[in-house]
């Protein structure tokens, strides 16, 4: 069986205070930056593979990662956060005072269509969304274990709160789970690590790996190993 690890890391404190933080394009606070060069150094070496969402509170370190290890950086749009549409960039007491009920009928199921702010993208798209990006960087990794000699190579992304809350929900099988986004606190700058299995034979894949997007055939596993800060 082959075997290579994903590590991926949430940004840090942004510019902006508490707003809704989607696609709107706002940089790291000072201590944010130190947020996530502090969490960098618990992160094993070496790293085969650097993806970034293009969003530049995750893309400005991760390219100067990328000078720093003299590893090229993939920028993957698909683990960019969420579009919360007229929502984006605005403080959550303003969406709040200007509509309650559908700020409320949001954060208890994100999931329905209809909750979905006005111009936002829904989170079944977004979710769908992630799990490409996802299989991109799994498939990525793939090669290299194809091409050369490394025993356990290891991919670092950083990208942000929602699109790890999608990768929990998918390896753990969840389904469409509100509590991953309602209730499930993940700090600035946590690490989360996600272990990739490859069958010697794709017939014998266990029976709770989940569906893989697009049709594509169902042929890694994984081992979530829980955020830490």
């Amino acid at each position: 069986m082959k075997q290579a690890r994903i590590v991926f890391l949430r940004h840090g404190e942004c510019e902006g205070g508490e707003i809704a933080r989607g696609q709107i394009d706002v940089p790291l606070t000072a201590l944010g930056r130190e947020q996530m060069q502090r969490a960098f150094t618990c992160v094993p070496q070496p790293i085969s593979q650097l993806f970034s969402s293009p969003l530049i509170r995750c893309h400005q370190f991760a390219q100067a990662l990328s000078q720093q290890l003299s590893v090229p950086l993939q920028v993957l749009p698909t683990l960019q956060e969420v579009n919360f549409g007229v929502w984006d960039g605005q403080a959550f007491d303003e969406i709040y005072h200007a509509s309650p009920s559908q700020f409320d009928a949001y954060w208890q199921d994100p999931w329905k269509v209809e909750n979905t702010p006005e111009k936002g993208e829904s989170v079944v798209d977004f979710a769908e969304r992630v799990q490409q990006g996802l299989m991109t960087v799994v498939d990525s990794l793939q090669q290299v274990l194809n091409e050369a000699d490394e025993s356990i190579p290891q991919a670092l992304v950083v990208t942000h709160g929602g699109v790890m809350r999608c990768i929990m929900g998918y390896v753990l099988n969840a389904g469409q789970c509100s509590g991953l986004f309602a209730n499930l606190a993940i700090p600035y700058a946590a690490i989360m690590a996600l272990d990739v299995y490859w069958p010697d034979g794709v017939d014998n894949i266990d029976s709770f790996q989940p569906e893989v997007v697009n049709n594509k055939a169902a042929n890694v596993s994984f081992t979530l190993h829980w955020p830490k800060a």
